[in-house]
């Protein structure tokens, strides 16, 4: 296989915050929500499938009993991969490892709006910068997106540089939050960092979904703008018309800077 989508379901990740007066959203949890009558797994994962150059997908999670019952939510034609190793970077590896690819996207189920435009741009790079290790995008003041709340975006990783991520672990903290084993580490990875679309570099977007009040955001979004295949362009545009939505997702991610 050549470009492998993850989608990664695993409450272990170190997330987003949630806001002082909300409490967080368990993955395990999330995954079973509806969003348009289906569970938000099957809807992420349908999503991914938009993407032009990915030739499959597959969810890993944990090997534990709360885990197994998420795997009737998952689309038939979609394996599931369940890792009994410790870490959540070792599942990821331990995942790619099982379903073997040139690339992999990794997608957290948090990220609900993925794009596959911007997926397909990861490609697409990859294609053309065959040193590359780890591919992200980053915002105008430095920060990665994948380390922001706006939620659209995924990371590519080469799956050799994941298993030596895994095997030369610097750092405990990096086993549990999967983008740090590579941007943390330039001197052993070739990183390439894409810039966000002009348009999402603002502090007025949040997409991540941590906590009850971003699944609120989450449904209206989809309720105004329907469950087909939403570009960012368009999620973008629903929130400029919403003005207290949009203040409210800029008070929040201010509370969680």
């Amino acid at each position: 296989m050549k470009n492998l989508a993850i989608v990664q379901i695993d409450d272990e990740l170190s997330p987003l915050p949630a806001t002082n007066n909300s409490a967080g959203l368990l993955p395990s949890r999330l995954a079973g929500r509806k969003l348009n009558s289906a569970p938000l797994i099957e809807w992420l994962v349908r999503r991914i499938s938009e993407a032009e150059l990915i030739d499959g997908i597959v969810v890993v999670m944990p090997d534990a009993p709360e885990y197994r019952e998420l795997a009737s939510l998952v689309p038939l034609d979609i394996p599931c991969h369940f890792s009994n190793k410790k870490t959540p970077l070792a599942r990821l590896a331990d995942a790619s490892k099982e379903y073997p690819s040139e690339a992999i996207v990794r997608v957290p189920l948090e990220t609900p709006f993925c794009d596959p435009v911007l997926i397909d741009r990861l490609l697409t790079t990859a294609q053309s910068q065959p040193g590359a290790d780890y591919i992200g995008f980053c915002l105008e003041g430095g920060c990665p997106a994948s380390q922001s709340s706006i939620g659209l975006f995924t990371e590519w990783i080469r799956p050799a540089a994941l298993a030596k991520a895994n095997r030369e672990l610097k750092s405990k903290s990096d086993s549990y939050r999967i983008d740090s084993s590579f941007l943390n580490y330039p001197e052993l990875f070739q990183l390439e960092m894409l810039p966000v679309p002009q348009s999402l570099n603002r502090d007025d977007l949040r997409f991540s979904v941590v906590d009850d009040e971003d699944w609120e955001h989450l449904l209206a979004i989809v309720d105004a703008l329907g469950a087909e295949m939403l570009q960012w362009q368009d999620v973008v545009r629903i929130i400029d018309t919403q003005p207290t939505i949009r203040h409210r997702m800029a008070q929040r991610n201010k509370l969680i800077a």
